[in-house]
């Protein structure tokens, strides 16, 4: 059988037991029989108050077994009620004869006790009840509720215990009245103690009181051995004193008491020792255990944690060498696209050079010996002009048709306008050969070893390349290149550089925009800014914009290494390169590129993360 179906029937008894001495009172009230009222003619009997709370809270411990919580809840308030005017009249000077309303008992004493009266400590007792009562009715889902409810239980099974203790000890201990009479019925204190038992039980194992006895814990298993022992013990005593003192005398008694006396302190002291004896052998036992345990457990822990160490070791040199492969591997390659671009460039420019260089120098020589010869051919139509009268005069056909060829060529404005129209020509093939120059200064196709450069007229080429796409995109480029010192470097890597802040400034500007290149000296080296009022970085990548391969723009629109490139070339001129960005405000790139002194001090190998402040 479980155990909450023990306690459902443990309440079920306690309650029908408690409901039983109430009506039996009841029937002794009706019949006059002295054992019926009070289990003994010397005796005082239950009030027939008593009597009705006992058979009221009775069924309602019953009820609370049978889950009818409602009719435990109005059971017992009614005895609450009942016990609340009688502790009323206790404690004022009223008379509202409670005791008299449902059974009329003739007045009589019994020492200084009234008799049919209800008295305190029995009022207390209902109003305790009433109250554990309602807590576990209403309290089913609180934890709190049942155990203030388990609590008032053992008051009131305490309250029960107390006074039939009294009547075990000796009939006639005074206790309140001042007499040789216990106030409070033998069967009353029954009852008190069947329904504090009971509303224990209701309350459950995991509730208060039970709670502490229940379980597997070496405290329940204790208290369970030697509760029963005490109360046991005890009452042994009591009888046996009482018994004593009633058949033999004074002396006898004393004598009794202090051999039983010894006698339980015998017996508890042999139970404690053999009790400390078992405990403490367990104990040591599994203090021993628990040592051996213990310095296992540290021997393994040590060698798992030199094992741990040494294979956490080899991870992390692991983990170094695939680190430091990984950023060669990508420094080799954006080297190698890097030079792969910068042939590809050389080329491209060489090739430019070649095929235009050829045919514009032999077409500026052609312009120059054509003007040479049309101004011969202006003077002698100039002539030819002069003979139209004679031509009027023999050759009027001939003159006609001259005029009329004339008038079609407009031969007026051809000898105005020819003159400026080579000067043309020969201004559009200067800024052809202007072009083809820039080129090869951005490029620096002759220059294959490093040297000490102005860096100005690179990056003012390099502005004039990049306006056609800036002008296609609607966007203007500015350009304040102050004054700076001459730098030891490579001028077409630096031109590079600005090329790469100069597509991706153009490409963030809308229609409109702007873009800003200037120039300034940072002690003896240089710093070159690219400022544009475009759509700004996405403070979320901020840290990646160098990052090789790493793009913003459409799939087949950029490959993502024109920042990494920069700064590859930057770091390599022991320079740095800083960004800072707003959303919706623009950004600004600076470059700081230190003198060959300066450069011999500085670190070579710069993150491009802790570089940036920001991403495009």
């Amino acid at each position: 059988m479980d155990q909450s179906r023990i306690f459902a029937r443990t309440t079920l008894g306690c309650g029908a037991l408690s409901a039983i001495l109430g009506v039996m009172t009841l029937v002794g009230w009706a019949t006059r029989q002295a054992l019926l009222l009070g289990l003994r003619a010397s005796y005082i009997p239950m009030a027939p108050n008593s009597a009705l709370a006992f058979i009221a809270l009775g069924l309602g411990l019953m009820a609370i077994a049978a889950h009818r919580h409602s009719i435990a809840v109005v059971a017992a308030g009614v005895v609450g009620t009942i016990a609340a005017i009688r502790l009323m009249e206790f404690t004022t000077d009223l008379d509202i004869a409670v005791d008299g309303a449902f059974l009329h008992v003739p007045a009589a004493r019994f020492g200084l006790a009234p008799v049919g009266k209800m008295a305190l400590f029995t009022a207390l007792g209902f109003l305790t009840a009433s109250v554990s009562v309602t807590m576990r009715a209403v309290g089913e889902r609180s934890s709190i509720a049942r155990d203030l409810g388990g609590g008032a239980a053992l008051m009131v099974a305490g309250t029960g215990l107390v006074f039939g203790l009294g009547y075990l000890f000796s009939p006639n201990a005074p206790l309140m009245y001042g007499t040789h009479s216990i106030p409070m019925a033998l069967n009353t204190a029954i009852g008190f103690l069947s329904l504090g038992t009971g509303l224990i039980a209701a309350s459950g194992s995991s509730s208060f009181p039970l709670k502490r006895l229940c379980g597997p814990s070496t405290r329940a298993r204790l208290l369970r051995v030697f509760l029963p022992l005490v109360v046991a013990t005890v009452g042994l005593v009591a009888w046996l004193t009482h018994l004593v003192s009633t058949t033999a005398g004074a002396s006898s008694a004393a004598i009794t008491s202090a051999a039983l006396a010894m006698a339980a302190i015998l017996l508890f002291g042999f139970i404690c020792e053999r009790i400390a004896g078992r405990v403490g052998e367990d104990l040591e036992r599994v203090e021993a255990a628990l040592k051996r345990a213990n310095d296992m457990l540290e021997l393994k822990v040590e060698d798992r944690t030199t094992e741990l160490l040494r294979a956490f070791c080899e991870l992390q040199r692991a983990h170094e060498s695939l680190q430091n492969a990984h950023h060669d591997l990508k420094d080799a390659q954006g080297r190698m696209l890097q030079q792969a671009k910068m042939a590809s460039l050389g080329q491209t420019a060489a090739g430019v050079a070649h095929e235009i260089n050829n045919p514009l120098a032999f077409v500026t020589n052609n312009i120059a010996v054509l003007k040479r010869e049309v101004a011969g051919v202006h003077d002698i139509v100039c002539l030819y002009q002069q003979a139209e009268h004679t031509l009027e005069e023999y050759e009027g056909d001939l003159l006609d048709r001259i005029r009329i060829l004339s008038a079609e060529l407009d031969l007026p404005y051809v000898l105005g306008n020819l003159a400026g129209l080579m000067d043309r020509s020969r201004e559009g093939l200067k800024r052809i050969q202007k072009i083809v120059s820039d080129l090869r200064d951005f490029a620096h196709l002759d220059d294959s070893d490093e040297r000490e450069i102005d860096l100005n007229p690179g990056i003012a080429t390099t502005v004039n390349l990049m306006r056609s796409l800036a002008a296609s995109q609607g966007v203007s480029l500015v350009t304040d290149l102050a004054e700076t010192p001459p730098l030891r470097c490579y001028g077409a890597k630096i031109n590079l550089v600005i090329q790469n802040l100069l597509s991706n400034a153009i490409d963030a500007c809308s229609e409109g925009g702007k873009v800003v290149v200037s120039t300034h000296s940072d002690g003896d080296g240089v710093r070159i800014e690219v400022q544009d009022d475009g759509s700004g970085i996405d403070p979320a990548i901020l840290d990646k914009i160098f990052d090789p391969f790493f793009t913003t723009k459409p799939i087949g629109q950029g490959t993502g290494l024109g920042l990494a490139m920069s700064f590859g070339i930057v770091r390599d001129h022991g320079g740095t390169i800083e960004v800072e960005s707003t959303p919706g405000v623009g950004t600004r790139f600076e470059v700081r590129l230190p003198s060959a002194s300066r450069r011999r001090l500085l670190s070579m190998a710069r993150s491009p993360a802790t570089a940036a402040q920001g991403s495009r």
